[in-house]
């Protein structure tokens, strides 16, 4: 059966599912379509082809482009959010190296698992709309908040840091595992590609040498 074949058969068996059915369809469509054309190549015609609807169908699920996205990102950012804890030990001691270490090493881990919601992340911050940006912008805040919390809690002289200092560290411990989640998707799978826990061990301690004494 073609690809066209296939998609016609599932618009008429969509045509007679609710929206709230639909919607997570719509979103793994979407998810495929963002993964390979970007933000500016994502269009609502695009979605509803790939999902195999018609656009009124799609419509009744979502009102326009940005409003899939932004669900989209809310969707993949937790997914990646879940897979992190769900690879991180189950107790966290108070060795702030030990925890960020591990924190890597989750965090790419769960890149190498999802790396179509990697990408999208990646290039919601590149993303024209203002509210998808914001939405980005929100949630990484968030992060860094709690990064600085552990910086000045169990950081050699960590609580010597102004709260400006903790968030510039935490900022930058953030940083470096979004730069560096990247490089582990363009390597892999190679064979000079670097292992998630070689990587998480080599960038905490450029991440905590370079910050804190």
């Amino acid at each position: 059966m073609s690809r066209t074949e296939t998609r016609a058969g599932a618009s008429t068996r969509a045509a007679h599912l609710g929206p709230a059915v639909r919607r997570p369809l719509v979103l793994d469509a979407a998810l495929t379509v963002w993964d390979q054309e970007g933000y500016r190549g994502t269009t609502m015609a695009a979605i509803a082809a790939e999902a195999g609807v018609s656009k009124p169908v799609l419509y009744e699920c979502f009102d326009n482009k940005d409003q899939v996205l932004v669900a989209l990102l809310d969707r993949e950012e937790e997914r990646l959010m879940s897979a992190t804890q769900a690879a991180l030990p189950v107790e966290i001691t108070d060795d702030l190296q030990a925890t960020v270490e591990a924190s890597y090493k989750a965090f790419f881990q769960a890149v190498l698992a999802h790396p179509g919601s990697w990408r999208i992340v990646v290039d919601a911050q590149r993303a024209v709309p203002t509210e998808i940006g914001n939405r980005y912008r929100r949630g990484r805040a968030v992060i860094v908040d709690q990064i600085a919390v552990l910086v000045r809690m169990f950081a050699p002289n960590g609580d010597q840091l102004s709260d400006a200092e903790a968030h510039v560290v935490a900022s930058s411990i953030a940083s470096l595992a979004e730069d560096n989640a990247s490089l582990l998707l363009r390597q892999h799978p190679g064979p000079d590609a670097w292992t998630p826990e070689d990587l998480a061990s080599f960038i905490a301690k450029i991440a905590l040498g370079r910050w804190i004494g």
